[in-house]
């Protein structure tokens, strides 16, 4: 069975490349910022699988770390699901505030806090400065049409 670090570290692997190579299928202008991202993504992400596939020829993995593992790949598939069924303005802040309430052990004005500048930095940042709109998340968009 293989390890969770290097399961992680290859399915960064996999993400970057898949992001690299998509990207040569855009307009040049388009195509910039995933390469930009990507391609040192992808380098870092070899070097990282390289590095546990060297240091971790025979780990005996004991069942707390593999707890704690599980408890990792659940909170990413629940960023993830979140993000998508909600979009980055209104899942991006209940997600970070849940996630340090829960596993991060913060006090509710903390997590609420860290929402709360969450979405100022989601909405004032990337939404009016830059000008770039946040994905909308598919449950919004079903609901609002």
């Amino acid at each position: 069975m293989l390890e969770g670090r290097i399961l992680v570290s290859g399915i960064m692997v996999v993400v970057f490349a898949t992001a690299v190579l998509l990207s040569f299928t855009y307009a040049p202008d388009a195509r910039f910022l995933p390469l930009v991202i990507g391609i040192p993504g992808l380098l870092l992400s070899v070097v990282q699988l390289v590095k546990e596939l060297r240091d971790n020829p025979g780990v005996v993995i004991i069942p707390a770390e593999r707890r704690r593992e599980a408890r990792m790949f659940a909170w990413f598939i629940g960023f993830v699901a979140g993000l998508v069924l909600f979009g980055f303005l209104y899942a991006g802040p209940a997600l970070v505030a849940v996630y340090l309430y829960y596993s991060g052990h913060e006090r509710w004005y903390t997590a609420l806090a860290a929402a709360f500048v969450t979405w100022a930095i989601l909405f004032g940042v990337f939404e009016r400065f830059l000008g770039l709109p946040l994905f909308d998340g598919l449950a919004v968009q079903w609901i609002l049409g």
